[in-house]
């Protein structure tokens, strides 16, 4: 499998990828550490923007995560403009002041930029928020629901495919689990998806909803998931998207051999190399 990192330097310019990852309780079943999904995470961002494509990203400012994480990969590797486009649904830069919104924007550099956006999914005019001195009061969870769900299609919209890593099954934020609901809207646009089951959650439901992959090689308890309806109505809703949309698996421009050492693989440096390569294929 070629390396990445072998491809043209502006192999993935103009092209940018989705990034959908979180905390998965199947690691520790899979003799894994949250490091491992942030090493896969990495890999996938230091490949991408190597290749001068563009990362975009639903952020979640506090507590720190993955936000995090993926502003030092663009500080180290972004040093072209549109590296980075951290997205915060409007729970998330609710919780900030004008100030503090200033110095997260100013953080990512000439390479990223935040998009802040109201519970539709539009773009809230930077001052105005520059000018907010405190916190605003909380909305209720319907709003908040509305926004998860705004800046997830926003993403699709504005992106050109989407990689699944993890994804909770307990405690999420919105109507149904985050990565699953990304799921549906890239199905519904018609968008490349690649999806890595090898660290369980969410995205290991999507693959096996979606008849990528059958999970054959994992236990039977595999996903580990609560006894909770929403996430079967999530299911249901992604298997009907598939059905009624033009959605192709194989248009991530990986063989099916490939797609089935991505679905499978934890190696993050063979994850990334899957991605990066399929999305010079779509792009070329």
């Amino acid at each position: 499998m070629a390396d990445p990192a072998l491809r043209p330097a502006d192999a993935l310019r103009g092209l940018r990828l989705g990034v959908s990852v979180s905390g998965s309780a199947d690691l520790g079943a899979l003799g894994l550490v949250p490091r491992h999904a942030e090493l896969a995470l990495a890999e996938i961002a230091r490949s991408v923007l190597t290749g001068r494509g563009g990362l975009m990203y639903e952020g979640r400012v506090e507590p720190e995560g993955f936000t995090q994480f993926l502003m030092h990969e663009v500080e180290r590797y972004g040093s072209h403009p549109d590296a980075l486009t951290l997205c915060l649904a409007e729970p998330e830069h609710r919780r900030l002041s004008g100030e503090e919104l200033l110095a997260l924007d100013q953080g990512l550099g000439p390479p990223g930029r935040v998009i802040c956006l109201d519970p539709d999914g539009v773009e809230i005019d930077p001052s105005t928020l520059a000018q907010r001195s405190e916190q605003p009061a909380g909305l209720n969870g319907h709003h908040d629901e509305r926004s998860y769900s705004a800046v997830r299609r926003h993403i699709t919209r504005t992106s050109h495919a989407r990689v699944l890593i993890g994804g909770r099954l307990n405690g999420f934020n919105g109507a149904m689990p985050g990565i699953i609901e990304e799921a549906v809207y890239a199905v519904e646009a018609g968008q490349p998806l690649y999806v890595v089951a090898g660290f369980g959650g969410a995205a290991a439901l999507v693959a096996k909803a979606l008849g990528i992959d059958d999970l054959s090689w994992a236990a039977d308890s595999f996903p580990k998931r609560p006894d909770d309806a929403r996430i079967d109505r999530s299911l249901v809703h992604l298997r009907s998207a598939a059905r009624n949309s033009a959605w192709c698996a194989t248009s991530c421009g990986l063989e099916e051999n490939e797609m089935r050492q991505l679905f499978a693989s934890s190696r993050p440096s063979q994850i990334a190399s899957l991605v990066v390569n399929g999305l010079a294929r779509i792009r070329g």
